[in-house]
């Protein structure tokens, strides 16, 4: 396996930490800007105003505010992306409709609609485009007696 195949054969679990890790991060952060904010008053630093005492009654009720507003955030997003990337579809091979429920198949396009917020774009890849232009010339020179 290569180092590239390596790369995109990340499981949608550590896809999910990485995403909490990061907001995680952001919150920590922000967190860190509220006391550091409320120890050195930033605003008397750079605006050259008068300081002020530290108020670490107002500091904790922000930090308390931002960590439920953390764990709301985080939370909703493990769930939305948990939502999204939830299962194994099953695929036919032939006609590319994907199995719904034991007895029913819907197309691609519609399951896709329904079922995330993507959009779907038709297209033809390199490979095909190329087999589809061969089997057209093929048709062609059947239909016009050529060899």
């Amino acid at each position: 396996m290569s180092g590239r195949e390596k790369h995109y054969r990340v499981s949608s679990r550590d896809g999910l930490f990485i995403v909490a890790f990061w907001q995680l991060l952001t919150f920590f952060l922000l967190l860190l800007l509220v006391w550091v904010n409320e120890i050195l008053d930033l605003s008397s630093l750079w605006f050259a105003t008068t300081p002020s005492v530290p108020n670490y009654y107002r500091c904790a009720v922000l930090t308390i505010g931002v960590i439920v507003v953390g764990i709301v955030a985080v939370g909703n997003t493990y769930l939305q992306q948990k939502r999204i990337i939830k299962g194994l579809l099953l695929v036919c091979s032939s006609c590319r409709k994907i199995r719904v429920d034991e007895k029913v198949w819907s197309q691609l396009d519609e399951y896709v609609a329904e079922h995330s917020l993507a959009s779907i774009s038709h297209g033809i890849c390199p490979v095909c485009f190329e087999e589809m232009k061969k089997e057209i010339e093929r048709l062609d020179s059947e239909f016009n007696g050529k060899p």
